[in-house]
């Protein structure tokens, strides 16, 4: 692994590599981490890692290193240094069990990005604009004649506020943030699943097929972001009203279960079974890749089932508030 002046395999990297102990602070950094940081050579031995970064790379360093060293995980992340642009991952670096450093190895990174952040700032404006356009029509519309269109600005009025959100979405992780969702965020299921059949019932009707809603007039709060239900949802929805047929019934259900230990919310869509599929348990790998992520996101679970009776079932798990 060394050479004989000392050198490590390390030093004919050319992408910048800096090793940590498990408090942060530098045991090697590589020729090619000295020079992008315009460091003299072992200039940052003994420096705390997330001191030799500047700005949001300090803090994006520091909740890395603190990850690592906590969960023993791989962490990847986006640093912008010196104008310059990498992907960086942070690595444990383990002697049996106990963990005794972490190493971060940064690639550089296009600086296209930046154009993805300049039309997050373009589009902003317009997308405000029209919310403010949508909410003034509402204002304007009353009488029973109007109750049509009222519901088609407030569903515009739906459609520009998740543009908006999964907007700022996008913008946070290319800027190397993360997602923006709030780890205490909770969502009303009742309300999600309203919405997400009132999205989908159009289409249903086009298809001669019929949308179903099962659910109680309330139900306890549920851990995770309610955007990214109503996606799933809709994604499960789209997916299954791709395989049925004119008179078919798609039922879209939610409640609340208790077990020993905690409750749980259980949010179903039930579908006609496909004579192509198998009866029996299926893999959650089948679902919609979309959906799957989204539930990841949730802290959920889904789990899909194929009934000669009873159809496809697919049921998606998460933890209420109590």
């Amino acid at each position: 692994m060394s050479g004989g002046d000392g050198s490590t395999l390390l030093d004919f990297l050319r992408s910048p590599v800096v090793v940590g102990d498990p408090e942060g602070r530098v045991i090697y950094a590589n020729s090619a981490f000295e020079q992008r940081m315009q460091l003299d050579p072992g200039q940052a031995s003994g420096e705390q890692m997330a001191a030799l970064f500047g700005g949001g790379g300090r803090e994006a360093v520091l909740q890395a290193v603190a990850e690592v060293c906590q969960r023993g995980d791989a962490v990847q992340f986006r640093l912008r240094e010196a104008e310059c642009a990498y992907l960086a991952q942070a690595s444990p670096i383990e002697a049996g069990e106990d963990r005794v450093g972490v190493m971060i190895l940064m690639v550089d990174e296009p600086l296209g990005d930046d154009r993805v952040l300049t039309i997050h700032r373009e589009i902003q404006e317009p997308l405000e604009e029209v919310r403010v356009c949508l909410e003034e029509l509402i204002e304007q519309t009353g009488g029973r004649r109007s109750e049509r269109f009222r519901s088609i600005v407030e569903k515009g009025i739906g459609a520009v506020d998740r543009v908006i959100k999964w907007s700022d979405e996008l913008h946070s992780l290319v800027s190397g943030r993360g997602s923006e969702v709030a780890e205490g965020a909770v969502l009303d299921a009742v309300r999600v699943v309203r919405q997400a059949a009132q999205r989908l019932s159009p289409d249903f009707e086009k298809s001669g097929a019929s949308l179903v809603l099962l659910i109680p007039a309330e139900l306890p709060a549920a851990r995770g972001d309610a955007t990214r239900l109503e996606a799933a949802l809709v994604r499960l929805l789209r997916d299954r009203l791709a395989e049925v047929s004119a008179g078919d019934v798609v039922t879209l259900a939610a409640r609340c279960t208790r077990g020993s230990a905690r409750s749980s919310m259980l949010v179903s869509v039930v579908a006609p079974q496909p004579r192509s599929r198998p009866i029996g348990v299926e893999e959650a790998d089948d679902e919609p890749s979309e959906v799957r992520e989204a539930v990841t996101a949730l802290g959920g679970r889904i789990v899909s089932i194929s009934d000669a009776k009873a159809g496809r079932v697919t049921a998606i798990e998460l933890q209420t508030c109590r």
